[in-house]
């Protein structure tokens, strides 16, 4: 029989360090897995955020906070909301003339650190969160964004307004920003595309404000300073030119409450601009713009309609069958599938406050664009003599029905959508009615609007081409 050996001291010690260091390892892996699912669900929530077309029952909602008001769909599936939101006629058209480059020097400023974060602390603190927050200007209005797991309610509340009312433009990163601005618009002068989209519009908008360059010039920019940042914002950005979509994990009062927390210190008041519709007169003119290329890209547009208008709808099918339906399009069937003389070629309709257009784009090899042309102005005069099929009306009917609520993959989508339908008056219902908007449209309508709004040519402007020609007087 052996024996059973007598442990010692020293067996119990060894015994009893060892429990430590497990519990010790244990307690710190704990604390780690903890803090890891403290920060995951941020980056899960934000995954997870994708809708997948799905049909809402909720309805659209009006919230009222004092002078403050948006539109809110309630979506509850994901813990995450989004707000987007727009101050109206504080886009680039409504800068100071002496001034370009204000609003957009501005959109970057707001989110280069505010109260007592710096942009860099700002940055770090939106990412650890999953804070998004952003600021832009387009021609028209100043918009931004606000995005966030609704958990973290508060710090976004406090981020934001943080960014909105106390933006610190610290001077090396004014005069940075400034620089980096004054650097594209140099960059800009080596990049064919956006070369030719700053021509399009000189050619298009002549002497309106839609011409203007949307990062100023050297000099305007140079001579920027922060008071007229500071100036800008406390006169352009106010509760009267606000318009706000709300889309998330949030019921009607906690919206409401929200809305006074992001924006109720803002001004109650600021003077709107008055618009007057501009009427784009085309015939068919071109420009060249000189310069060298393996490729010609174009760009064309002629007058369109505006969302209240009665021609809306109808010209929206009529377009979509010309050339917005993808590689079923007709002049994707005529110019690219039957003559390959281009990879793809579009047409769309925008609308701005002032300006409806029906424009388009294509790219072709200098050799192929005169034959390219030539096929789009054939098309284009086609549509408007002879109209579309009513075979061509039911399928893009179908088309358009079908894909409808893919618009809607994200909560952020259905955020721009609400505010959409503020900013163009197409009524609280209209994610309701849509559909029968476009069901509704007759044969008859459609054919009216093609022989009404092409019934000239539009004018082109295009780049890389091998041949000048007449520029527009």
């Amino acid at each position: 029989m052996r024996r059973r050996q007598r442990k010692g001291f020293g067996y119990y010690l060894r015994r009893l360090l060892f429990l430590a260091l497990f519990i010790s390892g244990a307690f710190y892996a704990g604390k780690i897995i903890y803090l890891k699912q403290q920060v995951l669900p941020v980056k899960k929530i934000l995954a997870d955020s994708v809708l997948k077309g799905r049909q809402f029952e909720a309805k659209v909602q009006q919230i009222e906070s004092g002078n403050l008001k948006a539109y809110l769909l309630e979506e509850h599936s994901n813990p995450i909301i989004s707000i987007r939101f727009l101050f109206q006629k504080a886009g680039v058209a409504h800068e100071p003339e002496d001034k370009g480059g204000l609003a957009t020097l501005l959109s970057e400023m707001l989110t280069a650190g505010g109260g007592r974060y710096d942009a860099e602390a700002f940055k770090e603190i939106c990412a650890e969160y999953g804070i998004k927050v952003s600021f832009s200007a387009d021609a028209d209005d100043f918009s931004g964004v606000l995005q966030f797991p609704s958990q973290y309610q508060d710090m976004a509340v406090k981020i934001f307004k943080s960014a909105l009312y106390e933006p610190r433009y610290d001077e090396s990163y004014f005069e940075l920003a400034k620089t980096q601005q004054m650097m594209a618009l140099k960059l800009q002068q080596e990049r064919p595309e956006q070369v030719l989209n700053e021509r399009f519009k000189q050619f298009i908008f002549a002497g309106h404000p839609y011409e203007r360059q949307a990062l100023g010039s050297q000099k305007s920019v140079f001579d920027l300073t922060v008071e007229d940042l500071e100036n800008y914002r406390q006169t352009k950005l106010a509760q009267s030119n606000l318009l706000i979509g709300i889309a998330g994990d949030l019921s009607a009062d906690k919206a409401a409450n929200l809305l006074q927390k992001l924006f109720g210190q803002l001004p109650k008041q600021t003077e709107i601009e008055i618009s007057s519709p501009l009427i784009i007169e085309t015939t068919g003119a071109e420009q060249n713009i000189d310069r060298q290329s393996a490729q010609a890209v174009v760009k064309f547009a002629a007058q369109g309609t505006f969302r209240d208008s009665i021609d809306f709808y109808p010209l929206y099918m009529a377009n979509f069958i010309f050339g917005e339906s993808g590689l079923t399009s007709r002049l994707n069937k005529t110019i690219r599938e039957d003559k390959g003389l281009t990879y793809g070629i579009y047409t769309y309709l925008t609308i701005s406050d002032e300006a409806a257009l029906i424009q388009g784009s294509f790219s072709a090899t200098p050799e192929n664009l005169p034959q390219a042309k030539e096929i789009l102005r054939q098309e284009w005069l086609k549509l408007g003599e002879s109209g579309v099929s009513a075979e061509e009306l039911a399928q893009a009917k179908k088309s358009l029905l079908a894909s409808y609520n893919l618009r809607f993959a994200e909560i952020d989508s259905i955020a721009s959508m609400l505010l959409a339908m503020q900013k163009y008056r197409l009524g609280i219902d209209f994610l309701d009615k849509r559909n029968d908007y476009i069901a509704e449209v007759s044969l008859q309508e459609v054919n009216a609007a093609a022989k009404k709004y092409f019934r000239t040519l539009p004018d082109m402007v295009y780049i890389g081409a091998r041949t000048n020609v007449e520029e527009k007087k």
